[in-house]
């Protein structure tokens, strides 16, 4: 099965909408939401009317932008940001850096209000993959599918390391993840026959509509043709 999911859905108008005419065009099939950004309950109310496969886009990198997040929300995200960065996600053998239970109730407030807002989420993945840094991987739900660790295309095949056995064995999650600019040859990527690996795997691409040379990747005839060769779905497939 091949996932095609839009990063970064609710942070703005300029995203929430080339996510939205991607997935009415049937280019990509699933999104991943920030909560408390300027037009998360927009994007909300656009994903409940068109029954899109929506998931946590946890954010631990960088301020909440939104007029609606709580005061101690607000200021757990500002101390968290000092502590993660757009690179911490490489850090696959760091220590923690902040107590557990700051990033477990970062977690916390951010699950409880996608679900108010968007209602159970489909999987959790990380802006800047952050999701995937040892100190946050053990604060979330293990119910709840996660986007495994993002890999090179000549990567596919490589033995897992201890942080793919380790999410593996906590949490139902796509064979592997990688990136439309990584594959697409419109960016001169490995081509889009590394996606014949979803015949008999579960692959995740990983896109941001909002990148206009990305949209226009996905409009390509090259990528129509693809997506038709194979059983497309979303994460909703691998709940437990």
């Amino acid at each position: 099965m091949l996932i095609v999911n839009g990063d970064d859905f609710g942070y703005s108008n300029t995203v929430t909408d080339p996510v939205l005419a991607a997935y009415d065009d049937r280019l990509i099939s699933s999104a991943s939401a920030m909560v408390w950004m300027p037009d998360s309950e927009r994007a909300a109310a656009a994903a409940r009317e068109r029954d899109l496969p929506v998931g946590l886009h946890l954010n631990l990198t960088v301020p909440f932008r939104g007029d609606i997040a709580p005061a101690l929300a607000r200021e757990l995200q500002a101390e968290l940001t000092t502590v993660f960065d757009a690179g911490s996600w490489n850090d696959s053998d760091a220590p923690p850096q902040a107590p557990d239970r700051r990033i477990a109730d970062a977690v916390g407030h951010q699950l409880g209000a996608f679900r108010a807002q968007f209602g159970e989420p489909s999987h959790i993945d990380g802006h800047h993959h952050i999701h995937v840094h040892p100190a946050v991987l053990g604060c979330l739900p293990r119910d709840i599918p996660i986007r495994p660790v993002l890999r090179a295309p000549q990567d596919l095949k490589r033995p897992a390391d201890r942080r793919d056995k380790l999410i593996s064995r906590w949490f139902s999650t796509p064979d592997v993840c990688v990136g439309l600019q990584q594959i697409h040859p419109a960016f001169g990527g490995a081509g889009l026959d590394v996606l014949s690996y979803a015949r008999n795997h579960t692959v995740e691409v990983m896109v941001h509509a909002q990148i206009p040379q990305e949209r226009a990747a996905l409009d390509t005839a090259q990528w129509r043709e693809a997506l038709a060769a194979l059983e497309v779905g979303s994460y909703r497939a691998l709940r437990r």
